[in-house]
């Protein structure tokens, strides 16, 4: 998926985590963290059902890129003339997000999309439990309770202590 700039509002805090350069990641992009590594959610091995691999991504959730880091399939360059060998992930903010077309209302909980094998780097989900969760529905009043095909989310990084699940 194309690099798409998804921060909407708030207070954003960063952190730079190291990359791996097998595994790309785009601006936007859902990131977990794993042994210092940042990785795209879609990187995760299938660990069973949907609703399994939404709680382990979760579980090492890290937040958002803040930009490009290595080439994609199918490019042959990029614009920066080094890899500084990490990115920089945000881990607070709203962030706009694709999602099936769903009704929301503020708080609602909302995990990575997951089509029951890979995660979606950059699309979420309406989720019911809090260990699937990566953040929280910030709805505007005119669009309470209506279906939904981008939704901006209240992300909690697992790296801060004000994380979904309070760890």
């Amino acid at each position: 998926m194309a690099s798409i700039m998804r921060y909407r509002t708030g207070v954003v805090a960063y952190v730079a985590l190291k990359t791996n350069t097998t595994y790309p990641i785009e601006e936007g992009d859902l990131v977990y963290e794993a042994s210092g590594y940042a990785y795209p959610a879609n990187h995760q091995s299938d660990v069973g059902d949907a609703a399994a691999n939404r709680a382990e991504f979760a579980g090492k959730f890290a937040g958002v890129a803040a930009h490009k880091t290595g080439l994609q399939s199918g490019e042959t360059s990029f614009k920066l003339t080094t890899d500084p060998g990490y990115t920089l992930v945000a881990v607070s903010g709203d962030w706009a997000y694709e999602c099936a077309a769903t009704s929301w209302v503020t708080g609602d909980l909302v995990g990575v999309y997951n089509d029951a094998t890979i995660n979606s780097n950059q699309k979420v989900a309406k989720v019911t439990s809090v260990a699937e969760a990566i953040g929280v529905a910030n709805v505007p009043y005119n669009a309470l309770g209506t279906s939904q095909t981008e939704i901006i989310v209240s992300i909690r990084s697992k790296l801060v202590h004000n994380s979904v699940s309070g760890q």
